[in-house]
């Protein structure tokens, strides 16, 4: 017992530190308020350390339309943005107006694309054979790098940055702006920057007085690059690229949940890679949701331990409980001497001694399994079927017969019969 409770104390530790995420998270999930490695701490706070401040949109962007003066910045970096008509209105006349918008994401909503692009840009028929989605094409992919060397335009050397998981260099994705989308020299939209030399990974969108500046490579914006003495020039030089001195809008409530933009990611990833099949977690929302939220994993993972515990210890065959069964009561031997006690008190004894001549009989096919009638002398091999003496068998079959050939009889003879057989009970 003892044994079997420590295994039970050394698998709930286990389960507890597997679920509680000790070390690092090196998700990418572009949290301002959080220090993992793929999180905007630091550029949060480098940017709300500048003179024009730092104003957060946590709901909705119409607030980007209140300043109607000064120059101001929007910024969002992360994995995807989700736009709907409202907003992208209210965003398209934020910049229309003089202001800057700098995103930096794996990808451009669609809707938005379409619009800074033009659609005969961004849905390029005429040059390319295939469907309207761009990432079909594998031809203009620049592949999976651990090192990708970045340009920008301002910059005279070129910068080598590496993809990083749990602090090992790792294969990702290069994400990039197709040349075709800026297919039209009548639309202000120019490349700023470069990924892998023949690709662009940055570009100014004109829009009315202002500019959209979009950057393909959002990781490198985050936490573990920006306080890297080597790789925070990058994101330093392109930013300074696409900010004006004015505050800047932090946006939030464009951000849509890390599992979500998982899911996009991979996605994306699939055509490239070949894979097939359902991943659990990237197909499931609601279990991506859940692994996203240390609180929830650890309950999941507790309930998952729960559940193989009680299949490894109770979820074997077990016999079940047989039911105690009662022996039945005689009654009615009760019955007898009820019976026999009425009639003695009416003073019939011949009707009381055959009563318990009955009773007799009963008594030796209960315990002895003889079948005897008081009509006959009691069995030849009654001796030795009961262990009776000669003397006992003698005397019971005289008082026997005196009571069953007489009708009536006296009280003298009813207490000799009794005593006769009385000692049969006692075999």
């Amino acid at each position: 017992m003892r044994s079997a409770r420590t295994f039970f104390q050394w698998a709930a530790l286990c389960v507890v530190l597997f679920a509680s995420g000790c070390g690092l998270d090196w998700r990418e999930s572009y949290d301002y308020t959080d220090d993992d490695p793929f999180d905007l701490y630091v550029l949060h706070q480098l940017l709300q350390a500048r003179d024009g401040g730092l104003t957060m949109l946590q709901d909705s962007l119409p607030a980007l339309s209140a300043d109607e003066e000064e120059v101001a910045n929007y910024v969002f970096v992360g994995s995807y943005a989700y736009y709907n008509e409202n907003e992208i209105t209210h965003l398209l006349d934020f910049v229309e107006r003089g202001n800057n918008a700098f995103i930096a994401a794996d990808e451009l909503p669609e809707e938005l694309a379409e619009m800074l692009y033009g659609s005969d840009c961004y849905f390029n028929y005429d040059e390319y054979d295939y469907s309207t989605t761009y990432d079909d094409d594998y031809s203009i992919r620049p592949g999976y790098h651990d090192t990708v060397q970045l340009t920008l335009e301002t910059a005279g050397e070129p910068y080598q940055l590496v993809h990083v998981y749990d602090w090992k260099p790792t294969r990702d994705r290069v994400n990039f702006v197709p040349d075709y989308h800026l297919c039209d020299p009548e639309i202000d939209n120019v490349s700023l920057g470069t990924v892998d030399t023949n690709f662009i990974g940055y570009v100014r969108l004109n829009w009315g007085k202002g500019n959209f500046y979009f950057n393909t490579q959002p990781k490198f914006f985050t936490n573990f690059y920006l306080v890297d003495s080597t790789s925070y020039h990058y994101a330093e030089d392109a930013l300074a690229i696409a900010l004006n001195d004015g505050p800047i809008y932090w946006d939030e409530a464009s951000r849509i949940p890390p599992a979500v933009a998982r899911q996009k990611r991979e996605a994306r990833n699939r055509p490239a890679r070949q894979l097939t099949g359902r991943n659990l977690l990237s197909g499931n929302e609601s279990l991506s949701y859940i692994q996203d939220n240390p609180a929830l994993a650890l309950a999941w993972y507790l309930l998952l331990a729960s559940v193989l515990l009680y299949v490894f210890f109770r979820g074997k065959r077990r016999q079940r409980i047989i039911p105690i069964i009662n022996q039945r009561e005689n009654s009615s031997k009760r019955f007898i001497d009820t019976l026999s006690r009425l009639i003695y008190q009416k003073g019939n004894h011949g009707a009381l001694a055959r009563q318990e001549l009955r009773s007799l009989r009963f008594h030796l096919q209960d315990k002895f399994g003889i079948r005897w009638q008081p009509s006959e002398p009691l069995p030849k091999n009654f001796a030795e079927l009961t262990g009776a003496s000669a003397t006992l068998i003698e005397g019971a079959n005289i008082e026997i017969k005196i009571v069953h050939d007489k009708r009536s009889i006296d009280e003298t003879a009813l207490v000799r019969f009794y005593r006769a057989i009385e000692p049969i009970y006692h075999l």
